[in-house]
């Protein structure tokens, strides 16, 4: 059976602890014995060390209500105080009488006395803390300004007649269309202008881009690169908006002055989807870039089976971006990109752009030549009708003959309407003309036979 427990009689208190009462820390602080408590089960647990409760002030008449409570919340910290305020600025009052207005003004609007004498009220000290400050602060008037006060300067010359020269930009395209060897006609072209670049490869490929650069003749000594793996320990694994701040300081410590990220989706770090259905995070990562100060490079790609889709299957990417890119298959004969602005934040009508890249026997990019797209059609549209009269569907359906990849619905929309553009920018011109119908679809022929400049 289980033995009874006898209760420990009770110590009495000596007349000596009485006059001589033992100190209240007898033992240094880290060597210091909680006191002990039984709990309902009868255990020898440590008893918490209690604060000392906050002793108003002995004051002789009506005594004011303070909501402790409401006073915490509202950021109002309360404190014994007999001496009086040496800052007035604190708005410290010491207790005593005072009017209720100042009283009122002092603890924010809360706390009643129980009878107001002669309008004063005996309070104590009052110390509002920087939240309280705060609060205070936004009751004052709003600062604003006018458009006058903002400068209405024309935006600067593209980089490379495609890059925001002050702000990130964005090319999207599906895997296998050119994206990183775009990327590395980009460095190319930033150290000819004396722009040192810079990479952040989120998605660790760095024999991939020493091989592209290589190629193209690019002095890598002035090249900075940086990996996931290069970050500090608590950076691993956070999104772009945590890790521009170093970026920023790799930048500044390095000279570099522009900023290729490759790519969005490993460089935010969530998957496909959450990309999708975020509206914030193109607007942080955006924010994110803004912040670096020097203009930047993103690569994004499209969902799976949609080309010619917004990047990650939405628009906010878009929307987000002052300048973004569309790249598609050149088609014809080698590796070519064209790629179309698809919106563009305080700039008009900017000009396609068709890069061809060359490769050596070794399958090694060894050249990237860059062409008008629109005057590339124009001598392609000029070629195809040498052999007679053709409408949009039939020169379209002869273009993707030239191609060994099935093309998509949103594709042969979009080439089709580029090839509209072109023709009726021709015929302004006097290079093409209509010449009947054929199956509802105008013909379109040469009206002289000239070359093409």
């Amino acid at each position: 059976m289980r033995a009874q427990r006898t209760a420990r009689p009770h110590r009495k208190t000596k007349r000596s602890d009485a006059l001589n009462p033992r100190p209240l820390n007898p033992q240094p602080q880290a060597n210091r014995k909680l006191p002990m408590s039984r709990s309902k089960l009868g255990h020898r647990v440590p008893r918490r060390l209690r604060r000392p409760r906050l002793r108003l002030p002995l004051a002789t008449g009506p005594q004011p209500f303070v909501d402790r409570r409401r006073a915490n919340r509202m950021g109002v910290r309360l404190r014994r105080s007999r001496a009086a305020p040496s800052v007035p600025e604190r708005r410290s009052v010491t207790a005593g009488p005072i009017p209720i207005s100042e009283w009122e003004a002092a603890l924010g609007g809360f706390g009643e006395p129980h009878s107001a004498t002669a309008g004063t009220v005996t309070v104590f000290s009052v110390e509002p803390t920087p939240l309280h400050t705060e609060r205070v602060a936004q009751t004052a008037t709003p600062a604003w300004r006018t458009l006058n006060d903002i400068d209405d300067a024309p935006p600067s010359e593209l980089l490379f007649g495609m890059a925001e020269p002050d702000g990130p930009t964005l090319f999207n395209a599906a895997g296998g269309t050119g994206k990183g060897t775009t990327g590395a006609y980009f460095i190319r072209e930033a150290q000819g202008l004396g722009i040192r670049p810079m990479i952040y490869d989120a998605e660790n490929r760095p024999r991939e881009w020493a091989r592209r650069t290589s190629g193209l003749g690019v002095d890598r000594q002035n090249v900075v690169y940086v990996q996931p793996g290069d970050l500090p320990r608590r950076l691993l694994g956070q999104p772009l908006w945590d890790v521009a701040p170093h970026l920023a300081a790799v930048a500044k410590a390095s000279g570099a002055g522009l900023l290729i990220v490759d790519s969005i989706m490993p460089a935010v770090g969530v998957g496909e989807e959450r990309l999708k259905s975020d509206g914030q995070a193109p607007y942080l990562y955006v924010g994110a870039l803004d912040a670096l100060g020097i203009p930047s490079i993103s690569f994004s790609h499209p969902p799976k089976g949609q080309r010619d889709g917004d990047p990650f299957g939405s628009v906010a990417w878009v929307n987000a971006m002052r300048l973004t890119w569309q790249g598609t298959p050149g088609g014809g004969d080698g590796h070519r990109v064209r790629w179309r602005a698809r919106k563009r934040n305080e700039r008009g009508a900017i000009p396609g752009v068709l890069l061809t890249f060359t490769y050596d026997e070794a399958d090694r990019l060894c050249g990237a030549v860059r062409e008008d797209d629109d005057v590339a059609t124009r001598d392609w549209l000029l070629g195809a009708l040498v052999r007679g009269p053709l409408s949009i569907p039939q020169l379209v359906e002869l273009l993707l003959e030239e191609s060994d990849e099935m093309p998509s619905p949103e594709e042969v929309k979009r080439t089709e309407d580029r090839f509209g553009h072109a023709l009726r920018r021709m015929a302004r011109e006097g290079w093409v003309g209509k010449a009947g119908k054929a199956s509802r679809a105008d013909l379109w022929q040469l009206l002289m036979p000239r070359k093409a400049a």
